[in-house]
């Protein structure tokens, strides 16, 4: 089955889906939204409604048989061109505050969902596949099963959750304009935004998206964020294309074609959104050519007071290291389901667990993201682990932090 990898593909997911992801077809263009009528030039949104089909919404429910209800955290971009797209992303979280992802797509029904959990604690053992959440729209609700039984998930907006905006944007750009048969590449953006906050968190989610840490820079408004890697990727693109085209027939570009089917897409990912606290993942995929693709996801933590992001040394008391570094032994160890006593080397690619600095905190605890190579093979995608709140608070500089 042919699988366009789209920007919606979630981390945990992707090891096992970007070997295939080269399309032989040619999407269209999706086209940059306008702006708002009466919007400001310098607005720092493109459109105050986002892309059309694009929304992020929280919903509230009970799954068949658990304790305690959860918080579902949806994200959708517009209907994507290629129906194999992973066009929805979420997350959800119980009482103690450990996040679990579903990624998704909508079906040829309006308004219906097929979910997948995709976190390793949510699998059966041997097997890659979680439960699978079956939804329909139903007014303000989404009611369906979930592994087969029948779940009814209320939308809600919890006191302290911000509204987020959600835009989209794609293009396709040709290797060798006005050629016949010439090959493309495709570049791809999603930013979710939040609204309604302290404009330092609104500026400093802007300056994410556009890999800018100096905090003195202008912020720029979104669509000039995605004009500037629109036209960084043609020109790479483009100059890529002509190196490759120096020894071939003037006529033709057919056997470059499918080496210069180059991908870029970046999205945001909501990960964990109740006051103090906004976490949002940003992810990266490209390809260039070769076997696969590079991803990463770069997650952070917000402190929706202040706007500020938590970075490490901002939570982290000096000398936690060497203690964290145990703690997330034990956390791959359950993630994983590998014993105690067993090497880690083996499973995974490393001795001993490194310590991350890419890490989001929510009410309950810290989740750790390795990337490919960092401590398992490209086929095992992302790791994620959760350290709960009651085992971090020692190292904390802050014990209070999430409350």
């Amino acid at each position: 089955m042919k699988r366009f990898c789209r920007l919606l593909l979630a981390p945990a997911a992707l090891g096992t889906l970007l070997a295939a992801c080269h399309s032989d077809s040619k999407p269209a263009a999706v086209a940059t939204p306008p702006a708002a009528p009466g919007a400001p030039a310098a607005a720092p949104l493109a459109s105050a409604g986002g892309s059309p089909g694009a929304a992020y919404q929280i919903y509230r429910g009970q799954l068949p048989g658990a304790p305690d209800s959860l918080t579902l955290h949806l994200l959708t971009t517009a209907q994507p061109v290629d129906a194999d797209v992973r066009s929805v992303f979420a997350t959800y979280a119980g009482a103690d505050g450990h996040p679990y992802q579903l990624v998704g797509h909508r079906t040829a029904t309006p308004d219906s969902l097929v979910l997948e959990d995709i976190s390793p604690e949510k699998q059966a053992p041997g097997s890659n596949q979680g439960p699978l959440w079956r939804l329909r729209r139903q007014g303000a609700a989404l009611v369906g099963t979930y592994r087969g039984q029948p779940l009814r998930l209320r939308e809600a907006r919890p006191a302290g959750a911000l509204a987020l905006f959600v835009q989209t944007f794609a293009d396709s750009i040709e290797a060798f304009p006005g050629k016949k048969k010439s090959p493309w590449g495709q570049i791809e953006f999603q930013a979710a935004v939040p609204t309604d906050c302290p404009k330092a968190l609104t500026d400093n989610v802007l300056r994410q998206l556009n890999d800018d840490s100096l905090p003195g820079r202008p912020v720029l408004p979104l669509i000039q964020i995605w004009d500037r890697q629109r036209q960084q990727f043609e020109a790479n693109y483009r100059e890529a294309a002509a190196d490759s085209r120096s020894d071939a027939p003037a006529d033709t570009a057919a056997p470059y074609g499918y080496g210069l089917r180059y991908q870029q897409q970046a999205a945001t990912y909501v990960l964990w959104n109740q006051a103090p606290l906004l976490s949002l993942g940003y992810f990266t995929y490209d390809f260039s050519g070769g076997a696969h693709g590079n991803y990463a996801t770069r997650t952070v933590s917000y402190d929706t007071r202040t706007g500020q992001p938590l970075t490490f040394a901002a939570v982290f008391r000096p000398d936690a290291r060497p203690r964290l570094g145990a703690l997330l032994e034990a956390a791959v160890r359950r993630t994983l389901r590998i014993p105690a006593g067993q090497p880690l080397e083996g499973p995974l690619l490393i001795k001993k667990i490194p310590v991350t600095t890419n890490f989001y905190l929510t009410s309950g605890g810290a989740v750790f993201t390795y990337g490919p190579y960092e401590i398992a093979s490209y086929a095992q995608g992302e790791v994620s682990v959760f350290i709960p709140m009651t085992d971090l608070q020692p190292l904390l500089l802050h014990p209070n932090l999430a409350s």
